[in-house]
């Protein structure tokens, strides 16, 4: 399994923690943001991973920033399930680990590491073909951003300042592969997207129709992943058209 993650060519005069890399021109790597707390990046991000996972080998989701609130943060969202939970905490290795569980590198904060500026982690030092980077730091070593909109009208407002810096990145001189998707989440009908759409001046490439909420207490009681209780299909359309193109 190891092989899926570490083949390519070799950096040559690696000392790291993180020797064996592929070169970074041989990785794509997703960021994943959104406009506002509460929009829904962790989920589509750990949506993208399991779903790429099931489609390509290679795939690796990583922490870009702690969550602030741990009650939502990837570690206590996966570690429902005594598998994942079993693997992580046998894991002491350095970030450039490998946590497998369900065919994707898991590269997550845990509760009792550090949270400071020191703890982030480099995207390009991660493991893996495919590096999915939920809430990054910045935009500038992503080859490819998703960012994830809920339309509820406070929402919108409060991550006006994000959103900004999405555009500047989306419209300045930049390498052709740079770009922005604009996924639509927590959709439930074409009112919420017109007017979002009109309010921002974009055009959604991609919509995830609202979840039940029923869907996410089911699965937790199940010690499961939503994803595998509902078909998400607005994330799987992304995802596989992202894969078209890489």
């Amino acid at each position: 399994m190891e092989r899926l993650f570490f083949r390519g060519s070799i950096k040559p005069d690696c000392e790291t923690s993180a020797a064996g890399v592929m070169l970074d021109r041989q990785k794509y790597v997703i960021g994943v943001t959104g406009i506002g707390a509460g929009a829904g990046a962790t989920f589509t991000a750990m949506g993208m991973a399991f779903i790429m996972g099931k489609m390509t080998s290679g795939v690796t989701y990583l922490e870009g920033q702690p969550h602030r609130k741990d009650c939502v943060s990837p570690y206590r969202l996966l570690a429902v399930d005594r598998t994942f939970r079993h693997i992580a905490e046998k894991d002491r290795r350095p970030a450039a680990r490998l946590t497998l569980y369900k065919k994707v590198n898991w590269q997550i904060y845990k509760p009792w590491e550090q949270e400071d500026g020191s703890c982030f982690q480099d995207y390009r030092q991660a493991v893996g073909k495919i590096i999915i980077v939920d809430n990054p730091y910045c935009f500038d070593d992503l080859d490819l951003v998703v960012a994830v909109v809920d339309p509820f009208p406070p929402a919108v407002s409060a991550g006006l300042e994000t959103f900004g810096m999405l555009r500047r990145f989306h419209d300045k001189e930049s390498a052709a592969r740079r770009k922005v998707i604009w996924l639509l989440n927590k959709s439930d009908g074409s009112v919420a997207r017109r007017e979002t759409e009109k309010y921002l001046k974009i055009k959604f490439d991609f919509e995830q129709r609202l979840i039940p909420q029923e869907i996410f207490y089911r699965s937790a009681y199940s010690c499961t992943q939503p994803f595998f209780m509902y078909e998400a299909e607005g994330l799987s359309s992304m995802a596989l058209s992202i894969l078209e193109e890489i």
